[in-house]
């Protein structure tokens, strides 16, 4: 009866437990890691030449537009002095240095301010002859109390 239980019995599984690790997969592997990191360093070497050979042609660039800057300032100090002013109002434009100053005084009394006022602004004048001086409500508020 014991060979029948064994025809019939199921096979069990049984798992392999010892791992085999192969070398071949391992060297690949470690292989293609060494590679990639090596690149990586190549690459950030290269970004960081790069970055500093652009940093100083940026410096020198500065430094030559900040020369620019003072030599226009020092341009800009000599045009604007006074003799080089005189010198350009006389040469190309043809003006003259002032002669003598004289002053006048006149004893005229001041212009009352109408006549200072342009006649479409003045305020019009009624005449004395013209039937009355003020219009009838002026007259009629006079009348009141409060005003």
């Amino acid at each position: 009866m014991a060979v029948i239980n064994r025809i019939f019995e199921a096979p069990r599984y049984r798992p392999n437990l010892s791992l085999r690790l192969e070398l071949r997969p391992i060297l690949y592997v470690t292989g293609a890691a060494v590679v990639v990191l090596a690149l990586l360093q190549v690459v950030q070497t290269s970004d960081v030449a790069t970055t500093s050979f652009a940093m100083r042609r940026q410096e020198r660039e500065r430094l030559e537009l900040q020369t620019r800057v003072r030599q226009m300032e020092a341009e800009v100090a000599s045009l604007s002095s006074l003799g080089r002013v005189q010198q350009e109002a006389q040469a190309r434009l043809g003006l003259v240095p002032p002669g003598e100053r004289r002053s006048l005084r006149v004893n005229a009394p001041a212009p009352a301010p109408e006549e200072l006022l342009p006649t479409r602004f003045a305020p019009t004048r009624v005449a004395e002859g013209d039937g009355g001086g003020s219009p009838w409500w002026r007259d009629a508020l006079k009348l009141l109390p409060f005003y």
